[in-house]
């Protein structure tokens, strides 16, 4: 398993930066492939990829990224980023939360974010007019944030509801043309048919070889293909399944952790929170604790 410190150093700063204000802003712009874990957070997420090739992928959901794409997660969706390897890649990452949007467009722009049965309508591509326009907006707010002038989260708020207001539009004007969805065509079907498979069964005890033999291909290719496409491995991203299971748990029932691990697939206690703590950066216990007294 990969050193998870620097990425949930990441995730929690989203988490922590939101309790400070309600929203945050941050683009990297990185020569090399760079790891991001699956992870799910507080707050709205506007996803701008401006250069590059890769996929990404919400839940069980693989959608593949040209520069220009933006993306829409909703509250708690878990998502990873896969660019390319070897490919220069941009983007721009705006997290929010309700109480930064206008009153009376609240209703309309929160709807952008609304589950649905494949997800492709929070999927766009845009112009490069648009992403001008809107890579405009991105500069104005970073510099607001940077700088802090007076009233600048004032002036944040007023960039993200034009963001919105953008977004909008395109949804708009795509689904009155009716236009079709992003191709998916690159995407390959048995991976994501992997990903279902690792989401629902996560707590049963799964082998390589039963996958591989599903969609019938050898285990080898089956470990090259799934980590090409999303950037982890098999056994990472059944483990953060199984953890991310074990969250809701700890937070909402009133399961023993024992219990609780071997519900999620963990074939010991100790394993459980040997890994719970690594990725969580605190024990089980713990983290029923903190949960429970926000």
């Amino acid at each position: 398993m990969p050193n998870h410190q620097d990425e949930k150093l990441r995730i929690y700063e989203v988490e922590e930066r939101l309790r400070m204000r309600p929203f945050f802003i941050k683009h990297r712009a990185t020569d090399k492939h760079f790891y991001m874990d699956f992870h799910s957070h507080p707050g709205y997420e506007i996803y701008f990829f401006q250069q590059g090739s890769g996929n990404f992928l919400i839940e069980d959901r693989i959608f593949p990224l040209v520069g220009g794409d933006i993306l829409l997660i909703s509250e708690y969706e878990s998502h990873k980023s896969a660019p390319s390897m070897g490919v220069d890649c941009s983007r721009s990452v705006v997290n929010f939360l309700p109480e930064m949007l206008l009153p009376q467009a609240a209703i309309q722009f929160l709807r952008l974010f609304r589950p649905g049965s494949d997800l492709t309508h929070r999927h766009l591509r845009v112009s490069r007019e648009t992403q001008a326009k809107l890579n405009a907006l991105l500069t104005r707010m970073e510099e607001e944030v940077r700088q802090r002038p007076d009233m600048f989260e004032i002036s944040c708020s007023i960039c993200l509801n034009e963001l919105l207001l953008e977004i909008y539009r395109l949804i708009h004007n795509q689904t009155s043309q009716g236009a079709s969805p992003i191709s998916r065509s690159s995407v390959n079907p048995r991976v994501e048919q992997v990903i279902r498979y690792l989401s629902e069964r996560y707590h049963e005890p799964i082998k390589l070889k039963q996958l591989a033999d599903m969609i019938y291909v050898s285990p080898y290719y089956l470990c090259h293909l799934f980590k090409e496409t999303t950037g982890i491995t098999i056994s990472d991203y059944l483990i953060y399944t199984r953890i991310r299971q074990s969250k809701r748990e700890l937070a909402l029932t009133e399961y023993s952790i024992a219990e609780i691990a071997s519900r999620v697939g963990f074939n010991t206690l100790a394993h459980f929170g040997q890994t719970f703590k690594m990725m969580e950066g605190m024990t089980p216990r713990d983290y029923r604790k903190k949960v429970r007294n926000q």
